[in-house]
């Protein structure tokens, strides 16, 4: 379905209804540094959503007919101009840190984490609406550049997990939905994964549980 039909479709039905009807497919990726500080990325006033909001690393749609990992790669290219490889599980993720550990500020790591359905806010036309969303959620390390693409983002800042939530709880509205929903419920599982990073032993699912 047309992205913009899909919205204007869950506009109408929030107004009916006062909440969503059926759910989009989007990614998230949350991308860190080798000091452990997360890629922040700041939204486009051109967005037609949240614009001008600070967001997690990369997020985008699922195209029809294309894979979550396939559109990861995508948007990191997109919206970051940064190559990317997606494993998908620990063993491959941590073989690849280690083949790669010497190309860090060229390509970024990616791991798929989890899918789950959320409902969150999103500034639609000047309104905050209820939007579901089957995530698709991803933990990357990258340790390089980012070149912004003005459509797609404003800039990009770092920040360590303290100092991230220091910023979100003085201001929160700078925030979109998202960061809040995420930040809040899978703060322990990235410090997992940033301690298991800096231990050199796999981020294993049976430790995130």
């Amino acid at each position: 379905m047309d992205r913009e039909a899909f919205y204007a479709e869950q506009i109408e039905a929030w107004e009916k209804t006062g909440g969503p009807t059926r759910a989009v497919e989007i990614l998230d990726v949350f991308i860190f540094n080798r000091s452990g500080e997360m890629l922040v990325q700041k939204r486009s006033y051109q967005k037609a959503h949240n614009p001008g909001l600070l967001d997690k690393s990369v997020g985008g749609h699922i195209r029809s007919g294309d894979t979550a990992d396939f559109s990861v790669m995508v948007e990191t290219v997109q919206e970051l101009q940064t190559p990317s490889i997606v494993l998908k599980n620990d063993n491959d993720f941590e073989k690849a840190l280690k083949l790669l550990s010497e190309y860090m500020a060229t390509v970024a790591i990616i791991k798929h984490v989890k899918t789950k359905i959320y409902i969150i806010d999103k500034v639609l036309k000047d309104k905050i609406v209820p939007i579901a969303n089957k995530v698709h959620l991803y933990y990357g390390i990258y340790d390089g550049s980012t070149r912004i693409v003005d459509r797609e983002a404003k800039g990009t800042l770092f920040y360590s997990l303290p100092e991230l939530e220091n910023e979100m709880q003085q201001f929160p509205k700078a925030f979109t939905s998202d960061m809040h929903t995420f930040i809040g419920e899978l703060r322990p599982e990235m410090e997992r994964f940033l301690a298991c990073l800096s231990s050199g032993q796999p981020p294993s699912a049976d430790r995130q549980k």
